[in-house]
């Protein structure tokens, strides 16, 4: 939100410049490639861009093999690992079938909501939290 935004959501609501509702849309409503969608493994952790160069490596490495000598080569290239896709045990559980009979299982993640008082909010709010970058 601080990033995107330049919110510090804390003071927002400790100071109640902005109502819990506003702060919410703006964090569903982050961009691609938001450090909150990466956290979470979500499918638009990743850019528009990000997917483009994944596919052509994905592309390229393909080409490499099936033009190498097919008694030399080894096992067909796996695609670069996309956001979204992993399988997590503790935190998704598998949604429904597509429709289109392949059997691929949509992995969909809950996030459980908690009530917390306005102390525990300062207290967790206290806490030092630290910026991890990504690259």
């Amino acid at each position: 939100m601080r990033r995107v935004y330049g919110l510090d959501t804390y003071e927002e609501l400790k100071l109640r410049r902005m109502r819990p509702r506003s702060l919410a849309a703006c964090a569903a409503n982050l961009p691609d490639g938001s450090m909150v969608w990466r956290r979470l493994g979500l499918a638009n952790a990743w850019t528009v861009q990000d997917y483009l160069t994944a596919t052509l490596v994905d592309q390229m490495n393909m080409w490499m093999w099936a033009n190498s000598d097919p008694k030399k080569r080894g096992q067909k290239p796996k695609p670069v690992p996309r956001p979204g896709n992993a399988t997590r045990t503790n935190s998704t559980h598998a949604g429904k079938s597509d429709g289109d009979g392949a059997g691929v299982t949509r992995r969909t993640r809950h996030i459980e909501t908690k009530a917390v008082t306005v102390d525990e909010l300062d207290r967790f709010m206290s806490q030092h939290f630290t910026t991890i970058e990504s690259g």
